[in-house]
């Protein structure tokens, strides 16, 4: 666990930093910079679609890279062309997916017109924002096989905000007009892509050379089915987190559609560590299984579950007592996604409890069982989208997500306590969820700043209701021990500083 918890602290170090970064200007000030919500709600769709078509561009290949990379991984054969291979069927599903809406663009004009003139104009910035997307998730999945996770996640979480942060400013000052904006904020996706191809050649593992392609027959073949179902998951896993941003595009308009854009991206706070730890643990995992280590990944899904529970349970915690205060510095329009920041926090929450079932389900030979899954959950949130939306509005759509999540969850955790005999649980991820419970009560109990009060002192209650927290927080989990991880972690920085 020594990698993983120095390389989960390092990328969680540069997530969180370029969280700070991102809810300053996506959770904060776009939706007081652009009148209305159409532009924000434009930039949460285009996101949005580009990240289903990278994952359909990217044919399962990086799915199947994690678990069948130990057997291409040979530095003086330049790893049997496996980046070559991979950029190359990137390509062929990028180009498919460059048909495809091209194809779909009549269909878009009729019937978004109306409610999402925005989207229809900008249409095909789709195209560029998919391929830098989909060929960073290549490059990132590489250097993560090599095992370096920390470079793809300091330049997606925190350099390519900064960037998204300066194309806001030269709007703000006036020197872009809304289109030209449109073209900067296109650059803090490619920039990032072409550092992450810098990166990988200073690693001196850039190989492009076909002469040392080597994939056997019965690893090829294996390959193909294995990206075949990992297609079909990853696809499926795109496709629920966005087709709730779609669904209420389609029957509400682009206006609400930012409005939820806008509320998930706080839910999105509380996942950071499980996204870290995800880029870490899973070719660990794989070579675990490799060599048939059922210990050390019965080891990293028990410490998984724990450590995500509760940096989760903390980032939850503070998101939701302090929303009374954040929604002061939005527009009034922004305050319908009050409730959808709580229900998305709460799958999030789920998500992460739930460690990293799918992970070694998708690495051990059960990997077909978790792409029926994933099939699975895209079927049951559509059918909640579609009794929920009409019914509830935007939060029907969150309320959807979390109940999908859960279900979701629930299946992978059994499946893997059957087929592995491995039970992640004990009273500690119970005694944590009690301690938040009881954290966030306490914390609701002190008054909030009137709602004409000054915006200073909304800053000041954010900052010491969120240190508040973190200090009883913390300080029972130390005080109670309830993660070995964590206290050890601490040790070390009072050893390393203190003495």
């Amino acid at each position: 666990m020594g990698i993983i918890k120095r390389q989960t602290i390092q990328s969680s170090i540069y997530a969180y930093a370029g969280v700070a970064v991102g809810f300053l200007t996506q959770g904060l000030w776009f939706p007081n910079l652009f009148e209305g919500t159409q532009v924000v709600g434009l930039l949460t769709l285009l996101i949005s679609l580009a990240q289903v078509l990278s994952q359909a561009a990217n044919l399962g290949l990086n799915g199947a890279g994690g678990k069948y990379f130990p057997f291409f991984r040979n530095t003086d054969r330049q790893h049997n062309g496996y980046l070559l291979i991979a950029c190359l069927t990137t390509l062929i599903g990028f180009s498919l997916c460059v048909l495809m809406l091209w194809l779909a663009r009549p269909w878009i004009v009729k019937w978004y017109s109306a409610d999402s003139a925005l989207f229809v104009e900008y249409y095909y910035l789709l195209i560029p924002l998919t391929f830098f997307t989909v060929y960073f998730t290549v490059f990132d999945n590489y250097a993560r096989l090599l095992y370096d996770p920390v470079t793809g996640t300091l330049l997606q979480q925190f350099v390519q905000r900064v960037l998204v942060l300066l194309a806001g400013g030269l709007y703000w000052l006036g020197w872009v007009t809304l289109p030209q904006f449109l073209g900067v904020w296109l650059l803090a996706f490619f920039i990032p892509l072409v550092v992450m191809i810098i990166s990988v050649a200073q690693d001196e593992a850039l190989f492009f050379s076909r002469k040392f392609v080597s994939v056997n027959a019965n690893l090829r073949r294996n390959m193909m089915r294995y990206a075949g179902l990992t297609f079909t998951s990853a696809l499926s896993t795109q496709i629920v987190w966005t087709i709730d941003k779609f669904m209420i595009n389609s029957r509400q308009g682009l206006g609400d559609t930012g409005i939820y854009g806008t509320a998930s991206y706080f839910a999105t706070v509380i996942a950071i560590p499980a996204t870290t730890l995800y880029k870490v643990s899973g070719t660990l995992i794989a070579e675990s299984w490799k060599t048939n280590d059922l210990d050390n990944i019965a080891s990293i899904y028990r410490k998984s579950c724990l450590n995500q529970l509760i940096a989760g349970c903390l980032v939850f915690v503070g998101v939701a007592a302090n929303l009374p205060s954040v929604f002061r510095f939005l527009p009034p329009d922004y305050e319908a996604g009050y409730y959808v920041i709580l229900w998305l926090g709460l799958g999030k929450l789920i998500d992460m409890a739930t460690g990293v079932n799918g992970i070694i389900m998708n690495t051990s030979r059960y990997y077909t069982y978790d792409s029926l899954f994933f099939v699975a959950l895209v079927f049951i949130t559509i059918g909640a989208n579609l009794y929920l939306i009409p019914r509830f509005g935007i939060n029907g759509a969150a309320m959807g997500a979390a109940l999908a999540t859960m279900l979701f969850n629930l299946a992978r955790t059994l499946f893997v306590g059957f087929a592995f005999r491995m039970q992640p649980f004990t009273w500690r991820n119970l005694a944590v969820i009690l301690l938040g419970l009881a954290v966030w009560w306490i914390a609701i109990q002190i008054p909030y700043p009137d709602a004409d009060a000054p915006k200073w002192r909304f800053i000041l209650d954010i900052g010491w209701r969120s240190t508040m927290i973190s200090a009883l927080f913390g300080g029972a989990v130390i005080g109670l021990k309830l993660s070995t991880d964590i206290n050890q972690t601490v040790e070390g920085l009072r050893k390393r500083f203190l003495n």
